[in-house]
Parts: C-alpha cells; sequence; structure tokens
C-alpha cells in the first residue's frame, strides 16, 4: 500500500513516529491543469531546500520523530483512491499526527472520513480554498475535487465546518451555502479585515477541541503559487496562511496540503508548500513541548 519516499528529517520508524507523512498522488478527477499526482514527491524535494531548525519557534526538525510512509498507490479512480486512503488510515498509528501530501483536493473527504472512524472524537474542519467545492457532482462523479466540501459536510462526526479564502464557485453552490448556513470568508474578507479577525471568527464558530486543516493551494494568489490545478486571482498571500498555519497547529489532529501541479512553475509552489508542512510540525511540536 506504501511505497517509501523520503521527506528531509523525516527518519524515524512508524511505531515511533510523532508525526507521519503520507504521500496521497491522485489526481483522476482534475478540471483544468492535470498533475497534482506529481505533488506530493515535488514537496519531499523541496523539503531539502531548508534548515532542519525552525528560528520561529525553536524546534529542529531533525530532532523530532518524523516517518515518511511514501505515496498510497491510489490508481486513477476515485472510488478506489477513496477506499484505499480510508484503509491506509486505518494503519496509522494513533498518536501519529499525519500530514498529508496531496493529490488533488478530492483526497481530503475520505481523511477526514478516516479519522473520524479512528475514534478522534469531533473534528472541526477548517479548508483553505478559492473555490467553494459544493457540487454534489461533476464531471460525472461524486467524488471530484470540485465536490470537496460538499462530501466533508456529509460525514457523521463532524462538529463544524469554515473555510476561508473563497473567491469562486457556481451560483448553485452558493445559494446552497446560503441556504444549508455554511461558514465561509471570502479572501476579499481576508483583504479587508486582515487575517488574524477573520481566523478569530473562523475558530469562535467552530468550537471545537480537535482541528483538521486542509490548505488547498489555490487559496493563495497566483503570484505566491503559480502551480496549482485550478489557479484564481485575488488570493491570500503566504503570509495569510502561514499565520493560518500558526493558528491551527496547536490543535490540529492531522494536515493536508493539495492541489500542488509542479510543472506549471519553476518549483516555487512546492518550495511554499513544503515549508508550510515543515512550519506546521514546527509549531505543532512546540505547543507539545510546552505541555
Amino acid at each position: 500500500m506504501f511505497q517509501r519516499c523520503g521527506f528531509a528529517d523525516a527518519d524515524a520508524d512508524l511505531q515511533d513516529a510523532s508525526y507521519a507523512v503520507v504521500g496521497l498522488p491522485f489526481d483522476g478527477t482534475a478540471s483544468f491543469r492535470s498533475g497534482a499526482r506529481d505533488g506530493p514527491d515535488a514537496i519531499r524535494l523541496a523539503s531539502f531546500n531548508f534548515e532542519s531548525y525552525d528560528c520561529n519557534y525553536d524546534i529542529d526538525l531533525s530532532e523530532l520523530a518524523i516517518c515518511d510512509l511514501g505515496n498510497m498507490d491510489l490508481g486513477a479512480d476515485p472510488v478506489y483512491a477513496e477506499e484505499t486512503i480510508k484503509e491506509g488510515i486505518a494503519l496509522l498509528p494513533r498518536d501519529a499526527v499525519p500530514i498529508f501530501l496531496g493529490g488533488e483536493h478530492s483526497i481530503t473527504p475520505p481523511i477526514v472520513d478516516g479519522l473520524v472512524q479512528k475514534g478522534l472524537g469531533s473534528l472541526g474542519i477548517l479548508v483553505l480554498d478559492a473555490h467553494l467545492d459544493l457540487r454534489d457532482a461533476f464531471g460525472c462523479t461524486r467524488y471530484s475535487h470540485a465536490c470537496a466540501s460538499r462530501r466533508i459536510l456529509e460525514t457523521k462526526g463532524i462538529g463544524a465546518y469554515a473555510c476561508i479564502g473563497i473567491r469562486s464557485g457556481s451560483r448553485e453552490e452558493f445559494s446552497f451555502a446560503k441556504e444549508g448556513g455554511i461558514t465561509y470568508y471570502t479572501s476579499r474578507d481576508v483583504d479587508e479585515r486582515g487575517i488574524n479577525d477573520v481566523l478569530d471568527r473562523a475558530l469562535e464558530w467552530l468550537n471545537c477541541e480537535r482541528l483538521y486543516l486542509s490548505i488547498d493551494l489555490d487559496v493563495l494568489d497566483p503570484s505566491f503559487a503559480p502551480a496549482v490545478g485550478n489557479p484564481e486571482p485575488f488570493g491570500l498571500s503566504s503570509w495569510d496562511v502561514s499565520r493560518a498555519v500558526d493558528r491551527i497547529a496547536p490543535q490540529a489532529v492531522g494536515l493536508d496540503i493539495n492541489e500542488l501541479t509542479p510543472a506549471y512553475d519553476h518549483g516555487e509552489t512546492a518550495l511554499l508548500a513544503a515549508r508550510l508542512a515543515r512550519q506546521f510540525i514546527a509549531a505543532k511540536a512546540k505547543v507539545s513541548a510546552v505541555r
């Protein structure tokens, strides 16, 4: 199920791991740019650019128990990919915080379902995304990346859901969100109120002890992250997303970073994704060390 690869400083064995990196190389429902299946290994390669020491948190990742399990073999069929992801999550140690590297955003619903099935209790889900992803079906499948948030909301066991960075969706999706009372904040909200105010509001709404963070890299403006499947101008800055990671990591039971299509830039987006993953680990480790 897993094919061994390597994320920088991920030298621990699984049984000893506090953090488990898992690659989910799937892009079977890509609707514009394909290539997200190459995202996990591009992020791994980029991770070797950085110092193991995070000066912001006074944490050295080389001293942490990080394991890289490699990539799951997900094939091209979205139903098979979903079931395989859930089966793989069931094999992960309960005490290891998973960091999932995508892959398109369709990876997130089975991740959330798998984590709920592990008995982690009620989870608050925070999604950073340019798109509402609330379609019931797209491209003749309900498992499309364009349906990711719709499927998350249908998952039994989640406590609350919020999304930040929205600036695209169909009329029907916005109507569905309004009628269903779905909490989302646009990129304009972030620009006008500031990311800290928006995060305050989102966290107040989520009001959960345990959170899961999903970062669709297209939440970022293409000037910061050009190599994504569906780029949307007028997005968040890298500092905005960095601040979200800082705020969410202490309560997070897991993270996924998705929609990197590495062929569409010269490695800049992979570098940002790798840095966010490493920042998440450092922020989480700092809180754990204090406790």
